[in-house]
């Protein structure tokens, strides 16, 4: 080992008397060892980052999910609170009119409304499932039609608790379906109050439905816009802007790589399944990157310093080798 060390002293010097391979040598060497570098501290910034989208994409999807599940709680402890009420049940199973039940329907969605910014709707069933009682003003109780709602059929077969996503009526709601003697309960919320959470948060959330769970004529009479080739966009409230920019995106993609990163918006996208745990939907998520704030743009500077600093270091470093 030592005579190799040696040796190799011994043609460091007489390579050094031989100036110009001597600079050619160590001009080689640096420009290898800071390609090389910069490989690698490229490559291991690049997965860094990306194992941190992916991490934010895991707590994104946490955070949707507890929003969501904190206001079906909500959904399931008013009308858990409904169905023991003898009072109310009373009230359901006497109307004698139409009209008797939405007045009452509505004074309670209203004393509900003081507890709950974003406002809750009730609506009752009879047993043939037509609806026969609304707290909403904007909705006529239909006495000749039955519902062909997934949710109020499922509750009324099993006769249990039903909570679920499901479109209707122009809107997106969260909903608990409660069997009761005489018909459903019904107590739902639309989703649009999450685009007011996020957006107060400075991000994106928008709602969009696969096109072939939606009945298209029905689809007509509310505010929609169609969102490249498979999904439309139901919300009342929308960002047409973000939506115009990612109309031509393949969804399924971003799902099966957990993010997509452009040149305006790093984006995340959760599937929307019905009871049945079929894919009806999807959420979306965004933020703007280029916010001085948002996520993308602070890696983006961690990850250029750390590769400046260390650019910096190893030139140092072949400085005082030659």
């Amino acid at each position: 080992m030592f005579g190799m060390i040696l040796k190799l002293q011994a043609f460091m010097e007489r390579l050094k008397k031989r100036k110009a391979l001597w600079f050619t040598t160590i001009t080689t060497l640096a420009i290898i060892g800071i390609v090389g570098t910069m490989y690698y501290l490229n490559s291991m910034t690049s997965r860094t980052t990306q194992n941190l989208y992916e991490a934010t994409n895991a707590s994104y999807c946490y955070d949707l999910e507890s929003k969501i599940a904190d206001s079906m709680l909500n959904l399931e402890i008013v009308g858990s609170m409904l169905v023991q009420n003898q009072e109310f049940v009373k009230m359901i199973d006497k109307a004698d009119n139409n009209q008797s039940m939405f007045s009452q329907l509505s004074a309670i969605s209203q004393n509900l409304g003081k507890l709950d910014k974003n406002p809750i709707v009730i609506e009752v069933y009879n047993k043939n499932l037509f609806k026969i009682g609304s707290s909403l003003v904007d909705i006529i109780p239909n006495s000749t039609v039955s519902s062909d709602l997934l949710s109020v059929q499922k509750a009324f077969s099993s006769q249990q608790l039903v909570s679920t996503i499901e479109y209707e009526d122009g809107k997106v709601f969260l909903k608990a379906l409660y069997p009761m003697q005489n018909g459903i309960l019904e107590v739902k919320k639309p989703v649009d109050f999450l685009f007011d959470n996020y957006n107060i948060n400075g991000k994106i959330f928008q709602v969009l439905l696969d096109r072939e769970v939606l009945d298209m004529r029905k689809l007509q009479e509310f505010k929609h816009q169609k969102v490249g080739k498979l999904e439309i966009s139901v919300q009342s409230k929308v960002d047409i802007e973000f939506l115009d920019k990612i109309a031509d995106l393949d969804f399924d993609k971003i799902i099966a790589k957990k993010y997509l990163l452009t040149d305006q918006h790093f984006i995340l996208v959760k599937p929307i399944l019905n009871i049945e745990g079929k894919r009806v939907g999807i959420f979306v998520v965004a933020e703007n990157i280029l916010k001085d704030n948002s996520l993308p743009k602070m890696t983006k500077k961690i990850s250029t310093g750390l590769t400046t600093a260390a650019l910096g270091l190893v030139v140092a470093l072949l400085v005082l080798m030659i």
